[in-house]
């Protein structure tokens, strides 16, 4: 007697499971893109971009399938920045090959804003990914240029990351509960030192606040714009009125203090990861007149330097404490934040003059081992004039920030 399993095909075999494969694939890529332009009929390369530092994400669709999301492309191309917005293929097919893992997917795109205007783009995707190294191809064919764009990825998985965006959209009052004309606005989760321009604006040293939001941005609606203001000096009895007021924009809080003011920056939010990087984008214009400040007692009898032009910093601090204080009194501050031995770990930029959008990354660099039983404060400090903490710099020394991307692990 002949027996029947329903389990079997036609053939007496099992159905085999397809092997999962997606997972091996799945994580967030950080490398450099080199871009080119190729046109229709032509092997001949253009090269458009070549090293810039970007994240790709690859998540997990199904088993077998991913979905790659680069974001915020952008093209240069005649001297102009066409943003084109982001390049995602919903599906891509994820096959196991010996040691590695390929992937490739294909999608019709249509870009947003700007880029609208290539229509439909036939997109494809191929990459391998192995040992948490990517190599990675996107082909963008653009029938209103006919030229296809070729983008060319090549990076490693960031363990256990995380990425922190700041756009600098969303502005709230510094001072709740007060007229909107009688108070600043500063970026959610940003600290400044508007509170300080305040007093110096209500006593009639300045005119305007050091940090304001401006619609001269990268991406968006709105950016930051960091202004080192005149001050005019003059020596109040209960304080100095230093001739340069700086602005700076910072994660953390502003604490009023007398007769010191660089103790009023309580420089760094609580923190439990391990930042690793922060990218951005900036411009730069330095004041005209650099003004020194032979020591902070004297910060009202500011004399000018023909000699030196004003610079900007964006610096990042990672520091120990003990404890997280309601009060903020466990945090450095503008007095210690770059000589305390506190500090762990520390990434720098300074610069002149960028009229137009300048795009940086720079790396923390470590003196001490991370340690996760340890609890930690981070800052992002950026100043219009880096000499600031010395009451030296340029009245009219305007830094514009904006899309901010610090890059931490667990």
């Amino acid at each position: 007697m002949a027996c029947s399993n329903d389990d079997d095909d036609d053939n007496g075999k099992k159905e085999e499971t397809p092997t999962v494969t997606a997972p091996a694939v799945v994580g967030t890529y950080r490398g450099n893109l080199d871009i080119v332009m190729i046109p229709n009929g032509s092997d001949q390369e253009t090269v458009i971009a070549d090293g810039l530092t970007k994240n790709i994400t690859i998540s997990q669709v199904s088993d077998t399938e991913v979905k790659m999301e680069l974001k915020e492309f952008e093209l240069f191309l005649n001297g102009t920045i066409l943003k084109l917005g982001d390049i995602v293929v919903d599906k891509c097919v994820v096959k196991k090959d010996g040691n590695s893992y390929n992937f490739t997917g294909q999608q019709n795109l249509t870009f947003q804003g700007a880029g609208a205007v290539l229509g439909s783009c036939a997109t494809s995707v191929e990459g391998d990914v192995e040992d948490g190294d990517i190599d990675m191809d996107i082909l963008v064919k653009v029938p209103t240029l006919g030229q296809t764009v070729k983008v060319s990825f090549d990076g490693v998985k960031l363990v256990t990351d995380t990425g922190t965006y700041y756009d600098f959209e969303t502005w709230v009052p510094g001072v709740e509960g007060q007229e909107p004309d009688m108070t600043f606005y500063e970026p959610t989760g940003w600290s400044s030192s508007n509170t300080g321009a305040q007093l110096l604006k209500g006593m009639g040293y300045v005119d305007k606040y050091v940090v304001t939001q401006t619609n001269d941005a990268h991406w968006g609606r709105s950016a930051a714009k960091i202004e080192t203001l005149d001050s005019k000096g003059k020596d109040a009895g209960f304080a100095k009125i230093p001739k340069v007021t700086t602005g700076s924009l910072f994660l953390g809080a502003f604490k009023t203090s007398f007769p010191n003011t660089l103790e009023s920056t309580k420089f760094g939010i609580e923190f439990g990861k391990k930042p690793l990087s922060l990218k951005g984008y900036y411009k730069y214009a330095p004041g005209e007149d650099y003004y020194v400040c032979q020591s902070i007692e004297t910060c009202d009898m500011a004399t000018v330097d023909a000699s030196q032009t004003d610079a900007f910093s964006i610096k990042a601090v990672l520091y120990t404490t003990d404890e997280y204080k309601a009060d903020y009194s466990d945090c450095l501050t503008g007095v210690d934040i770059y000589t305390s031995n506190r500090v762990v770990a520390t990434a720098s930029l300074e610069g002149g003059a960028q009229s137009d959008w300048t795009f940086f990354d720079i790396t923390l660099n470590y003196t001490k081992p991370y340690d996760t039983n340890q609890k930690y404060r981070f800052a992002i400090i950026c100043s219009s004039s880096k000499e600031g903490d010395k009451f030296c710099g340029a009245p009219g020394s305007v830094l514009i920030v904006d899309d901010f991307e610090l890059i931490s692990a667990e």
